[in-house]
């Protein structure tokens, strides 16, 4: 076993660049094509090609035949970047970063090797998990609207359920994916227009991927009757992310109207949107989802000034007239002295094919459709929240949430809201609250939980009684829950405690537990490791599903131990000598057929953004695999690469031993990240962990300058930022003070 794992530890070699011979690391914007052609048009001067590219990465293969389509390599990376942004359903290929082999006298391409953002294994759940959302969305739309409303709706869907990411260093490509988009439900401007024009496709509307090297921003061109329409669902979707805040100022426009804002630029397209009939369409200025049931159009007015400060409209969609249904009458005060209120009311509205739900500051209410005597209060704001209610919606997974916060220009502080239940919170009393439990064999058994906040200590006992068990359910989908501490004398924890808890990081276990539950922690992603006792002897299947970073620590020999093994968790032991076992493993997880553990044995180690690293293993039947593909991946052969920031465990197991790397991906690391020069001197910029080449550039070429070898030379009084992008598009930045 020594032996072994010396080998390992010495063999993990870092590799810069690739050694493929003929392999190039190609990027879209190396063709010539973006220059004149869109990705529609480019794929209509390649049709087969396009269509053969298309089904091979439908199927997923790893090395692709390109003999007999005379494809240049100047040509590879704007019609494989094409097929990808015009076929949304190949969400899971990387369009650019891939490898090709070409004949060396003629440049014409022999095979292409894509680039997968997941295991190819996972490729089928991920697809079915999109079309699952996918479906969801278009179960809304009525096959009788017209194409223009069809539009409007998907519209409005995507702007709803999709958050925009904000974080500049993020560089998750699923960003730019429609699994990004409906899935993670955080997308930038290729993840939201790719998912638009998915659902077009979904019911019949033909749609094409737009963009603006220029602006670094893509969007749609959707085509209606015999006309084209451009629409940005991106920038029609409000940052910070307001619940049922969306846009209409870029929904079905044409070429002059999308100029006219001062925004839009330098797009490359040959099909025109020359017709202006919708530019001054009267949903234009709504601030909210616009419904259409039964031949009407239902939203909120929020315009400030109007004949209606805020109120619940309708609008018949055959004659245009306009109907107030309910006028909101409070105003969304600035704070509690009530001197001063927000111009806009905040109100927003929400459909689930039943009733309508909309808000003002203080409450949520519901609203049958033609039914105009029929309001129920669903929620009143407890008077312990002194911030109003500044959006509603239903999100996919089909409940109803409010946000409370102290002003529109935050993030949401989003609150669940039962549909089901009137009058909800409207006697609030914060003394009622009570913890409630049923008497079980040895003590009580907890059921219901009130106290909701971050850090919880369950008490020991409850009224006298020793408290044994957690109910099923107990703590789940809390969303705020971060530390919990659950007392000794807890024997049992139910299926699904602490199910859906994403910040939950903390969780103290006591000595007496011996059962844990099915699910337990399932959906826990910030859990980073959790001590499991010795006297646990039954643990449940997929307790820590979507722990993504997990390690479990426990005993040698133990029931953690062989659960860890078996659904390849990492294990650290917290025994003070590691001994031989004396007792085989007698209890294995409950899913598991029982069958002698291998045995394992683990390091830490650490690569930079496209890094690789090749594992010089000898033997047949060797199994590799990656916890995190997005972070990691390794190939059947070893190779290691490197793919974004963060942590995976990669395992490596062969007849008799696992071995398991606890690999942390880093970003490279410039020298200095302020530096302050004299006028006339110079300082040259290094980077710990690069990989290929790296871009300079000066934000204030008259304060500093810097080439391309990162050289920066001081040039007058001021300030400037340099900001260096590398190892793909990782970027760093170094402040400059000059003197």
């Amino acid at each position: 076993m020594k032996k072994f794992v010396s080998l390992l530890l010495s063999i993990i070699l870092i590799i810069t660049s690739s050694v493929v011979i003929g392999a190039a690391d190609f990027d879209y914007k190396d063709s010539d094509l973006f220059e004149k052609y869109s990705p529609v048009e480019i794929l209509s001067i390649h049709p087969e090609f396009s269509q053969y590219l298309a089904d091979e990465l439908r199927k997923c293969n790893t090395d692709i035949d390109l003999r007999g389509y005379n494809i240049s390599v100047n040509d590879i990376g704007a019609i494989f970047f094409s097929v990808i942004f015009e076929n949304p359903d190949i969400f899971y290929v990387k369009s650019s970063g891939f490898e090709t082999t070409s004949e060396s006298d003629t440049g014409i391409l022999v095979s292409i090797r894509p680039v997968y953002l997941f295991n190819i294994r996972e490729i089928p759940e991920k697809k079915e998990q999109v079309e699952k959302a996918v479906d969801n969305i278009i179960s809304g739309v009525d096959e009788s609207w017209s194409d223009i409303y069809k539009c409007r709706y998907l519209h409005d869907m995507v702007c709803q359920y999709v958050e925009y990411d904000m974080d500049e260093e993020n560089d998750d490509l699923n960003l730019r994916t429609v699994y990004g988009a409906l899935i993670d439900n955080k997308a930038v401007c290729d993840g939201y227009t790719t998912a638009y024009n998915y659902l077009l496709s979904k019911v019949g509307i033909e749609a094409h991927y737009i963009q603006s090297l220029k602006m670094l921003h893509a969007w749609s061109l959707v085509r209606i009757g015999n006309n084209y329409y451009h629409v940005d669902t991106t920038y029609d979707d409000p940052s910070y992310d307001t619940l049922g805040n969306v846009k209409h100022d870029y929904c079905i426009v044409s070429d002059t109207q999308l100029k006219a804002d001062g925004v839009h630029h330098d797009w490359i397209c040959g099909l025109k949107a020359s017709d202006k009939s919708m530019d001054g369409v009267w949903w234009r200025d709504i601030r909210t989802i616009i419904f259409t049931v039964d031949g009407y159009d239902y939203y909120m007015n929020q315009r400030y000034g109007s004949s209606v400060y805020g109120a619940f409209m309708q609008r018949n969609i055959a004659t245009g007239g306009e109907h107030v249904i309910e006028r909101i009458t409070r105003r969304w005060y600035v704070d509690e002295t009530k001197e001063a209120f927000w111009e806009q009311a905040f109100c927003y509205l929400a459909y689930d094919g039943n009733y309508f739900y909309y808000n003002d500051c203080e409450g949520v209410y519901r609203h049958k459709p033609n039914n105009s005597s029929n309001f129920d209060v669903l929620y009143k704001k407890p008077e312990s929240l002194k911030d109003n209610i500044f959006g509603i919606a239903i999100k996919m997974d089909s409940n109803l949430y409010i946000s409370i916060k102290d002003n529109p220009n935050v993030a949401d502080e989003i609150y669940y809201i039962d549909k089901n239940v009137l009058n909800q919170n409207t006697d609030y009393n914060p003394g009622s609250s009570k913890t409630e439990y049923v008497e079980v064999e040895g003590g009580i058994k907890i059921y219901s939980f009130n106290e909701n906040i971050e850090n919880i200590i369950i008490p020991d006992q409850i009224d006298g009684k020793k408290v044994v068990e957690l109910s099923a359910n107990l703590f789940s989908d809390r969303q705020e829950l971060k530390t919990v501490v659950i007392p000794e004398g807890v024997e049992v924890l139910g299926d699904y405690v602490f199910y859906n808890c994403p910040n939950l990081k903390t969780v103290i276990l006591p000595e007496s537990l011996r059962e844990i539950g099915q699910a337990v922690f399932n959906g826990c992603t910030s859990l980073e490791e959790i001590t499991i006792p010795k006297n646990v002897a039954k643990i449940g299947k997929n307790v820590f599903s979507g722990c993504v970073q997990l390690t479990i620590k426990g005993h040698k020999n133990s029931a953690a131990e062989s659960y860890a093994a078996y659904y390849k968790i990492g294990f650290e032991s917290i025994d003070k000598t590691p001994e031989p076992a004396t007792e085989p493993v007698t209890q294995a997880p409950a899913s598991a057929h029982a069958k002698p553990a291998k045995q394992k044995s683990s390091q830490k180690s650490s690569l930079y953004v496209k890094q690789k690293a090749q594992l010089s293993l000898k033997g047949s039947g060797i199994k590799y695999s990656s916890k995190k593909s997005s972070i990691a991946t390794i190939s059947n052969k070893g190779l290691i690469t490197a793919k974004k920031k963060g942590k995976t465990i990669l395992t490596i197991e062969t007849k008799d031993y696992i071995y398991i790397i606890n690999l942390t991906v880093k970003n490279p690391k410039l020298n200095k990240s302020k530096k302050t020069l004299k006028k006339g001197k110079s300082f040259k910029l290094k980077i710990k962990g690069k990989v290929g080449r790296a871009k300079f550039k000066s934000s204030n070429k008259k304060v500093a300058t810097v080439n391309s070898s990162g050289k920066i030379k001081a040039k007058k009084k001021g300030k400037a930022t340099i900001t260096v992008t590398t190892n793909g598009k990782v970027k760093l930045k170094c402040k400059i003070k000059v003197k």
